[in-house]
């Protein structure tokens, strides 16, 4: 799996068909979505990693995961 795919996992873990995109997600939660679609382990680590680091997302209060505007970008709308 691409980098690029690892991303589009963890950021897919912020949007919802019916209420859109949310601002933030548990730590846990976006954890349990990646390992719906095959991201887990050391690969989710890495991936959750990378995105922090291409501004993608970031660490919030404790465990909250926020999404940036770059990854909002990402979304479909």
């Amino acid at each position: 799996m691409k980098p690029e795919e690892k991303y589009q996992i963890i950021l897919n873990a912020f949007h919802s068909n019916r209420y859109g995109v949310s601002p933030t997600a548990t730590r846990g939660a976006v954890e349990s979505y990646a390992k719906k679609h095959l991201l887990e382990g050391k690969d989710y680590t890495e991936a959750l990693e990378g995105a922090m680091a291409a501004g993608l997302v970031g660490q919030g209060a404790d465990a909250m995961i926020t999404i940036r505007n770059a990854g909002r970008k990402l979304l479909p709308r």
